[in-house]
């Protein structure tokens, strides 16, 4: 009899006992953000405001596009552009995605833009806040900006 009295209390002692729950990694979701791209040319920092920036993650969740909008790279450019950045890796974690590539063609204006090649992005959406930094080509390049709902 005590041995089933013993029992039961370690029974009732481990069931009380909370195991925590595992936790899950962030699904990475399309947003906007709104924020400022920063590009280093000619030896100065040319600063480009309210620029939106698309994310645009695959089914799969592993890899993702961002597509920068209405940009212009240095003061002296004529019109605006769109650049898609295709290919981007993802992980997640239960904080954060973080994102990164390395030797990419973007996409601009209906074709490819090898000249500029992506190298070295690395970024991370924290929050409401997406921030990445890489080079086009030879100019270093950053963006930060918040999820715009």
């Amino acid at each position: 009899m005590k041995k089933i009295a013993l029992f039961l209390a370690c029974a009732a002692i481990l069931a009380s006992c909370k195991q925590p729950e595992p936790e899950v990694p962030l699904e990475p979701e399309l947003g906007t953000y709104l924020g400022t791209v920063t590009v280093e040319y000619a030896g100065s920092s040319f600063d480009n405001e309210n620029i939106s920036v698309r994310f645009l993650p695959s089914e799969d969740g592993k890899t993702a596009s961002i597509e920068i909008q209405k940009i212009k790279f240095v003061p002296a450019m004529p019109v605006t552009i769109d650049v898609t950045i295709p290919d981007v890796s993802l992980a997640t974690d239960p904080e954060a995605i973080y994102l990164w590539c390395d030797n990419v063609i973007p996409l601009a204006m209906g074709g490819e833009y090898p000249r500029y090649l992506v190298k070295g992005l690395t970024g991370r959406i924290l929050g409401d806040e997406l921030s990445f930094s890489l080079k086009f080509g030879d100019s270093p390049t950053a963006f930060k900006g918040t999820l715009q709902r």
